[in-house]
C-alpha cells in the first residue's frame, strides 16, 4: 500500500524536501539574506526601536522572523510574536500582552501601563524585549498609531520595546500616509528580501536535498534550474510548489535527474488558471518586490498631461499626442520587462550581440555611435552584478565582459547626460522610480527635487550603485532599460 509519502522513501529522502510552511530550522542562507539578518539583530540588540520588514508573497518573510527570534533568544531577548492582525486596537494590544505572558485587563490605558512595567522589569534585569507583528499590512491605521505609542516606551537613553513590523509592499504604502508620518520617522532599519538568483536556486535546491537525507544522487540539472527560475523568479514558496511536484514524477520515472522535461511537466501541472488571469505573471527576483502596476503609473503621467494647462510651457511643449504612447508603454512594460511570459524572444548570445554590430571583441564599439552619444565602459559592483548581471547580459545593445575577474558593463549614453532640468525627462526618471517602488505615483510632477533625489539613493543603494542621488550614466542605463523603456 502507497503511503503519502512514499514517493520520497523511494527517492531514499527521510521528509519532504519542499514543504510548503515556513522551515526555520532547515535554513538557507544567502549573503543577502545573511546581510538583512544581521542588521536587524543589531537594531534589536542596540535598542534603536522600531524596523521594518517587507517582501513579496511567499519570499520568506515568516521563515526569517523565525530565524530572527531563534538566534536572539541566546543573547537575552525576550520576544512576542502576533500573527493574528486581523485583531485591532485594544484586541492587538491584549494578543502581544498575552504573548509576553501578561494578561491584559482589557482598557487600554492600563494594559499600556502593565506592559510598561513589564519593560522596565526586563530592562532593570539587563533583557531586551521584541515585538514582531507578522502580516502587518493587515493593521487598521488606529493599530499603527498603537504601535506608535508603543514605540514611545523608553528610558532616557533606549526604547524600551523593540518593535519590527513584517509585511507585504502595501505596508509601505501604508506607512507613506501623511497621517502616519510620526509612525514613520521613527523607522531606523527598512528590509526588504528579494528573490533567489539562478545560482542560487541551484545551491538551495542541493541544501533542501541533503538537508532531507538525499546521498546526493538527486541532480537538478542546468537547463532545469534555468527554467525554475524563469518561473518563479526565485520566489522559495513556488519553488517549493514545483520541485514538489518534480519529486514524484522522479518517483513515478524511478529517476534521480531533474531534468527540462520533467521540469516543463511540473511547471505546467503546478500553474492554476484563473478567470482572465495570465498564466505567467510571476514575482520578479530583483526589486521592485511589489506587483508592478501599470495603471497606476500610466494614471500619473495622465496626471501630468491634464494638468497641461498649467505646465505646457513649463514642460517644453508636452502634449496629448505625445504623452499618450508613454502611457501605452507603460501599460506594455509588465509584459515587455519580463523574459519568461510567452512570445518574449530569447536572450541573444554575446555573438548574436556582437553581429547585430552594436560591439566587436571585447565589447569595443563596432559602429559609429549616435550623435551626442558617448561609449561608457565600467566595473559593475558585486551586488549589481548578482541582482541584475543576467538580465544585463540579455540587452542587445550593451556589452558585458570579464576583466581581471571582475564583470563590467559597456553602453552608449547621452554626451550631455540626462537633462533632469527637463520636466518631460524628469518625469519619466520619476515614473520609473515608482515602477521600482522607491516613490508614490501621486510623487510624479515632473520637478526633480530632493523627495526625487532620496527615491534614486534608495534605488541606487539597494542596487549597489553609488548613492549620489543624480543620475548617472550606469542609473540611468538601469532606469531606462528596466523602467522606462518605450516599446
Amino acid at each position: 500500500m502507497n503511503t503519502p509519502n512514499s514517493h520520497l522513501t523511494a527517492l531514499g529522502l527521510v521528509r519532504s524536501p519542499f514543504p510548503y510552511t515556513p522551515d526555520a530550522g532547515c535554513y538557507f542562507s544567502t549573503p543577502h539574506l545573511d546581510e538583512q539578518l544581521v542588521e536587524l539583530e543589531h537594531c534589536v540588540l542596540s535598542r534603536k526601536g522600531f524596523s521594518l520588514l517587507t517582501a513579496e508573497v511567499g519570499m520568506g518573510k515568516s521563515t526569517l522572523v523565525r530565524r530572527l527570534m531563534t538566534d536572539l533568544a541566546a543573547k537575552n531577548v525576550v520576544s512576542a510574536l502576533v500573527f493574528n492582525t486581523f485583531l485591532q486596537g485594544p484586541e492587538l494590544l491584549a494578543a502581544v500582552l498575552q504573548d509576553f505572558g501578561l494578561e491584559g485587563t482589557g482598557a487600554m490605558s492600563s494594559d499600556i501601563a502593565a506592559l510598561n512595567t513589564f519593560l522596565l522589569a526586563n530592562h532593570r534585569d539587563g533583557k531586551t524585549c521584541l515585538l514582531i507583528i507578522d502580516d502587518a499590512q493587515n493593521l487598521s491605521a488606529s493599530s499603527l498609531e498603537l504601535i506608535r505609542l508603543l514605540c514611545n516606551l523608553e528610558t532616557d537613553q533606549e526604547k524600551l520595546l523593540q518593535i519590527l513590523l513584517a509585511g507585504q509592499p502595501e505596508l509601505e504604502e501604508m506607512l507613506s500616509q501623511h497621517s502616519l508620518r510620526q509612525l514613520r520617522s521613527r523607522l531606523v532599519k527598512h528590509s526588504r528580501l528579494y528573490g533567489l538568483t539562478s545560482a542560487e536556486i541551484a545551491d538551495y535546491v542541493r541544501f533542501r536535498f541533503e538537508s532531507s537525507g538525499s546521498d546526493g544522487s538527486l541532480v537538478l540539472q542546468t537547463d532545469a534550474c534555468q527554467l525554475l527560475w524563469r518561473e518563479t523568479q526565485g520566489v522559495p514558496r513556488q519553488i517549493h510548489l514545483i520541485m514538489d511536484r518534480c519529486l514524484y514524477g522522479l518517483a513515478a520515472r524511478n529517476g534521480n535527474v531533474i531534468d527540462s522535461n520533467l521540469m516543463k511537466e511540473a511547471i505546467n501541472d503546478s500553474r492554476v488558471d484563473l478567470v482572465d488571469t495570465p498564466t505567467a505573471a510571476v514575482v520578479r527576483v530583483v526589486p521592485p518586490v511589489r506587483d508592478r502596476r501599470p495603471w497606476l503609473v500610466a494614471a500619473a503621467l495622465a496626471g501630468l498631461v491634464a494638468t497641461g494647462a498649467a505646465l505646457g510651457s513649463r514642460f517644453g511643449g508636452l502634449d496629448a499626442g505625445r504623452a499618450q504612447p508613454q502611457a501605452d508603454a507603460v501599460a506594455a512594460r509588465a509584459v515587455a520587462l519580463n523574459p519568461s511570459l510567452p512570445g518574449t524572444a530569447p536572450a541573444p548570445s554575446p555573438q548574436t550581440v556582437a553581429a547585430q554590430g552594436l560591439f566587436g571583441a571585447g565589447c569595443e564599439p563596432a559602429t559609429e555611435q549616435p550623435a551626442g552619444r558617448i561609449v561608457v565602459s565600467q566595473p559593475l559592483a558585486q551586488r549589481t552584478h548578482q541582482l541584475l548581471g543576467a538580465r544585463l547580459a540579455r540587452l542587445a545593445d550593451v556589452c558585458m565582459d570579464t576583466r581581471q575577474g571582475q564583470p563590467w558593463l559597456t553602453w552608449s549614453t547621452p554626451q550631455a547626460g540626462h537633462a533632469l532640468n527637463k520636466r518631460l525627462t524628469a518625469a519619466r526618471f520619476q515614473i520609473a522610480l515608482t515602477e521600482y517602488g522607491s516613490l508614490l505615483p501621486r510623487e510624479v510632477d515632473g520637478i526633480w527635487g530632493e523627495r526625487s533625489r532620496r527615491a534614486l539613493q534608495q534605488f541606487q543603494n539597494e542596487l549597489g550603485l553609488s548613492p549620489s542621488g543624480e543620475v548617472d550614466p550606469l542609473s540611468g542605463l538601469l532606469l531606462e532599460k528596466f523602467y522606462v523603456q518605450e516599446q
